[in-house]
């Protein structure tokens, strides 16, 4: 076409004269160059970003930017439940593996070395499961009731499939939501902390000590969220320390 390929758009504008050629691709583009050419303004060039339903705006969008280099795949029943507003990151990567069983509790061990124990650690009657660490052992079931008995009320129960699907679901209230997410995932992340400990020989932890330690995590979240300014979980504090009476 007789463009050089350090020519801007204004020189192959302006530097050439239009061309015909044998070639239909060829003849196209000279017919795109003198359709612009003829509809250019004088105004000053400017970037624009490809956003939402291919969009151009002069912001540029993270979000956008990442949605446009990946394939979209349908949300989750269980999204809300593990990714949400103020949540711990760290707390929320361990669940999200929970979510698709790929911690390396013992039953899955097993299948990779036969000659593995997958006994629980902290009953060490039961094969290690998912369901069964969150939260149907006796020991684990008991952190989980000393805390969220008096938040889950009617709803309560140690069946993993439930809580799940329960969490997730998106409730009236705020702050209770969110107090229902935030405990489940910091008992699902310190109980796995706990079970490790344990299989690499650290002296275990009684129940009273990590229900404690559970307690002060979650008062420790609100208390920064506060100072955040975020407003609406003010209430969260008293209200936490009411479902724990």
């Amino acid at each position: 076409m007789g463009i050089s390929w350090a020519s801007s758009l204004a020189s192959a504008w302006t530097g050439r004269r239009r061309r015909r050629h044998r070639v239909d691709q060829l003849n196209s583009i000279e017919e795109a160059l003198t359709l612009q050419l003829q509809n250019k303004s004088n105004k000053p060039d400017v970037f624009l970003w490809r956003g939402a339903n291919d969009k151009f705006k002069s912001q540029f969008s993270t979000k956008d930017t990442w949605n446009h280099t990946r394939t979209a795949s349908p949300q989750v029943a269980w999204e809300k439940g593990v990714w949400f507003p103020h949540a711990t990151p760290k707390y929320s990567f361990c669940v999200w593996l929970a979510v698709h069983d790929r911690l390396p509790t013992g039953d899955r061990m097993l299948k990779w070395n036969i000659g593995f124990s997958g006994t629980c650690e902290f009953c060490r009657r039961c094969v290690e499961s998912r369901d069964h660490l969150f939260f149907s052992c006796n020991y684990v079931s008991g952190i989980w009731a000393s805390l969220t008995k008096g938040l889950l009320s009617t709803n309560y129960t140690t069946d993993w499939s439930t809580l799940i699907t329960f969490i997730s679901t998106q409730h009236k209230d705020l702050v209770h939501t969110f107090l229902l997410r935030y405990v489940f995932q910091t008992v699902v992340y310190e109980i796995w902390r706990e079970r490790n400990g344990r299989r690499h020989g650290e002296s275990p932890k009684p129940a009273a000590h990590l229900t404690k330690w559970i307690d002060q995590q979650v008062r420790d979240k609100l208390l920064i969220i506060r100072r955040a300014g975020d407003q609406r979980y003010n209430s969260g504090f008293q209200r936490w320390l009411h479902f724990l009476c």
